[in-house]
């Protein structure tokens, strides 16, 4: 895994949103694996958008980097699919 953030579209539970599970590195080693659900307009429409105006259905910090596939599973993502965020259309 790099040390960069990486991106997994899966199903979102709103119809009206689009939905990604987001693994981020932190600082101390550990990595966020955080699904993410935004409404289908902000993206559609290349609109700006704040984290209120996100739901995060699944947050899980991990330990370590063997524990992130695990967890992205859980969070509703095929770790198969994890790249670059713009690979996967992933807005942020």
């Amino acid at each position: 895994m790099t040390k960069a953030h990486v991106s997994a579209p899966r199903l979102s539970g709103n119809d009206g949103s689009y939905s990604w599970v987001w693994v981020l590195p932190l600082p101390d080693g550990r990595f966020r694996v955080a699904a993410i659900e935004v409404p289908k307009h902000f993206v559609d429409d290349d609109d700006c958008f704040f984290e209120e105006d996100m739901k995060t259905p699944y947050l899980r910090i991990v330990e370590e980097v063997g524990e992130v596939d695990a967890a992205v599973l859980e969070a509703g993502a095929d770790p198969e699919q994890l790249d670059a965020p713009w690979n996967n259309n992933f807005p942020l």
